[in-house]
């Protein structure tokens, strides 16, 4: 079973206007980069932070990767272009296992966040924002997951499910299961100052261990945007933190905290080059987000509760639609037995063109459609079957088995 590293921004696909020759990689799915060379900087000694216990890490490394087989609508994630216009290379599923920092045994209010996915294992971070267990982190931490494990200070694991989630701004808020008086996280709302030194913590490698690196604030208000590698629709993310503290795949929800320990971002992104330029959410934004969430205010781009499922598995591939013809679409390659879709007659070889009165051009152009649904949802389906005969149907969203 494959393992995949969440690292920073991801299926969501994200850029800020990172300056000329940076790029970023968001690992969502399995993780983006922006393929290009950070500037030379200088990455000081870690400053000593309170509250952080050292502590060990481990050396047995697992392999990482991933992805979600998108019975939600869309399928995978991958390449991204900066801001400059240079063209990214997606990383391959099986993210790097290297670790940046210093292993440590616990930091006040941060907890690991393990996911199982429809063909594979994930790996995060989280910041801890009540004491009875309401946790932020990254959308693509547990973005395509079924199941999803805390682990907090002392190895106590909890059960969590997402209470809502904002794909766009790539924030997520869980509730972990039966918690009570768990120590949250204390946030500074001041705006991060150019030069302060900071300390970015996270689940480095997701091996299950704590790591911290150092470093200092290189940038604020930065943009970065990535997009999926079947070159569908982009995202951006905007009012970042820039660093030049060592953040790597695993630390992603992760807090970056300022020389008294408090959290100023949510780690999120880093570019691929080194040495490494990393990017977080700052922490008042990430909190005004979670907020919307937990008010169960709905928006264009904040999604409560479960996902809705049209319950099929495509590619973004123009497919043919039968004696040699092809039509532009998402290409059904399965479909989910009991499903919305299988209620409606849609089958494998089938071509999905339109989704309640809207154009369907791919695989992500659909998952764009079915997250803006929820379960109970209804909406019109035409679709090209194999044989080329176009159908609609008036079907009811199911709910998604995945997050």
């Amino acid at each position: 079973m494959s393992r995949r590293l969440a690292f920073a921004a991801a299926a969501i696909t994200a850029v800020a206007l990172v300056p000329t020759g940076v790029a970023a990689d968001l690992a969502a799915r399995g993780g983006i980069s922006l393929s290009a060379s950070a500037p030379s900087v200088t990455i000081p000694s870690v400053p000593q932070i309170p509250g952080l216990s050292p502590g060990s890490g481990s050396s047995d490394a697992p392999s990482y990767g991933g992805g979600q087989d998108g019975s939600s609508g869309s399928n995978g994630s991958g390449g991204s272009s900066g801001s400059d216009g240079q063209q990214a290379n997606p990383w391959s599923q099986q993210a790097s296992n290297s670790v940046s920092g210093t292993p440590i045994s616990s930091s006040p209010g941060v907890v690991m966040i393990d996911t199982v996915l429809m063909n594979g294992e994930g790996a995060g971070t989280g910041v801890v924002l009540s004491s009875d267990g309401t946790v932020l982190t990254n959308y693509h931490v547990v973005d395509g997951s079924t199941q999803i494990r805390v682990v907090a200070a002392g190895g106590k694991t909890y059960t969590a499910k997402v209470v809502g989630h904002d794909e766009q701004r790539d924030i997520a808020v869980l509730k972990l299961e039966g918690a009570s008086g768990m120590t949250t996280a204390k946030l500074d709302t001041a705006s991060a100052v150019l030069g302060e030194k900071v300390t970015a913590v996270g689940q480095g490698g997701g091996r299950g261990t704590l790591y911290q690196t150092g470093g200092t604030v290189t940038g604020t208000g930065r943009q970065i945007t990535a997009r999926g590698e079947d070159g569908g629709s982009s995202e951006s993310l905007t009012g970042l933190i820039e660093t030049n503290a060592q953040i790597v795949p695993g630390y992603s929800g992760g807090a970056l905290l300022d020389s008294d320990g408090e959290v100023i971002g949510i780690n999120t992104a880093a570019s691929s080059s080194t040495p490494i330029t990393g990017y977080a959410i700052p922490i008042t934004s990430a909190v005004s987000i979670a907020q919307q969430i937990e008010a169960g205010t709905r928006s264009g781009s904040v999604h409560i509760g479960a996902r809705a499922a049209l319950g099929v598995q495509v590619s973004s591939s123009t497919s043919g639609s039968g004696y040699g013809g092809s039509t532009a679409g998402a290409s059904v390659i399965g479909v989910t037995e009991g499903s919305a879709a299988a209620n409606a007659g849609i089958a494998a070889g089938a071509t999905i063109t339109s989704i309640g009165g809207q154009r369907v051009t791919s695989a992500d152009a659909l998952g764009t459609l079915i997250e803006d649904k929820y379960p109970g949802d209804s909406v019109s389906v035409t679709w090209v079957d194999a044989n080329g005969a176009a159908h609609t149907a008036k079907v009811t969203l199911g709910t998604s088995p995945q997050n």
